[in-house]
């Protein structure tokens, strides 16, 4: 059966993608694999229509020093529709408006040729690149470029009529977006996870990937990892039947089944407001020992809040420090992209 990757955050990842475990069991996805990511502005793809225990392009990926993305699309193909071929081996690729969209599907689909293409034609015969056109048609004539809320709410509209077809499951992005779909039916299954530092090795339950993000060492770091089937030891959250979940930037920016509390970052605690308002009064950087001496709470809770606001992207170490953030002679500053929210957060704080 086929299954889905994607992953999201907000810095580029350098992660390692094992096939070990996925040749061993090879014979039950014999038709494909294929993985995506983002190096800059354009996508590249590491596809083919062999299993993964036959290639040797998959261990060349499994130690490809330069793959180094925010998102990352991964596809492991059982084929329904279409022959075990190359044009039709996901993830599929094409450009719209200066953007290189790039898409997976899950699922088999039928009487789907009765909806419209546009200008984009598939070059293979599976359902999936056939729905990937006609999105595509869709969002031209829509006229999208920069993607917004109610463009969101479109588009879940979108792929509700496309899952009349079908089991329709399917991950796409244009570089920037990450859209996630889970079939109208609960079709196979999609969830995802919330990863930040210090991190680990992450094994899928059915072992088909993992993904070693260990090497990551920046606090800042965090994101969401998406895929078919949840892990065995972290608290994965099952996506509801329908939703469309949109990541950007290692964040949930829109879910049309969940409420804005659901998807909000957790508030930040008064240790962190406190620690904002040290460093957002202050006009120089602010080492930690400072920050401790000055909020007059323990340096454990002190390190603690810090490494919070670090990740949630509140705060940065300056950049001239040659030890590492938890140092007392660390410096900190606020993010000057995060100023104008801080601000209200600390004269809304009692």
């Amino acid at each position: 059966m086929c299954e889905l990757l994607g992953m999201s955050f907000n810095l580029p990842v350098t992660p390692k993608i094992s096939f070990k475990s996925f040749r061993r069991r090879g014979k039950k996805n014999p038709h494909g694999w294929g993985l995506a990511f983002y190096p800059d502005k354009s996508a590249q793809i590491f596809k083919e229509p062999i299993s993964a225990m036959e290639s040797l392009l998959s261990r060349f990926v499994e130690n490809y020093k330069e793959m180094k993305s925010k998102i990352f699309i991964g596809h492991v193909r059982y084929a329904s529709v279409g022959t075990k071929s190359y044009k039709n081996t996901h993830p599929f690729q094409r450009e719209l408006n200066g953007k290189e969209y790039v898409f997976a599907h899950n699922g088999t689909l039928s009487n789907y040729k009765n909806l419209k293409l546009g200008r984009f034609k598939p070059l293979g015969e599976t359902d999936s690149e056939y729905i990937f056109c006609h999105l595509l048609k869709c969002f031209e004539e829509r006229g999208i470029n920069n993607w917004k809320k109610d463009d969101f709410e479109w588009l879940e509209t979108k792929l509700r009529e496309i899952n009349e077809y079908g089991d329709f499951n399917c991950i796409f992005s244009d570089g920037e977006h990450l859209f996630c779909y889970y079939d109208k039916e609960g079709y196979n299954g999609l969830c995802f996870v919330h990863r930040k530092p210090p991190y680990g090795k992450i094994h899928l339950a059915d072992k088909d990937w993992e993904i070693d993000l260990a090497e990551e060492k920046d606090p800042r770091q965090r994101g969401f990892i998406i895929a078919t089937n949840r892990l065995t030891d972290e608290a994965w959250t099952s996506f509801h039947p329908g939703e469309l979940i949109v990541f950007k930037n290692g964040e949930i920016i829109y879910s049309n089944l969940r409420s804005p509390s659901e998807i909000q970052p957790t508030p930040l605690t008064p240790i962190e407001l406190k620690i904002l308002k040290i460093l957002r009064t202050s006009p120089h950087r602010v080492s930690l020992r400072k920050i401790i001496e000055l909020s007059e709470h323990s340096p454990q809770e002190v390190k603690i809040s810090v490494h919070s606001l670090l990740c949630k992207g509140y705060i940065r170490q300056d950049s001239r420090d040659k030890v590492k953030w938890h140092h007392s002679t660390a410096t900190f500053y606020t993010n000057p992209s995060k100023r104008k929210e801080i601000d209200k957060l600390i004269k809304t704080d009692p």
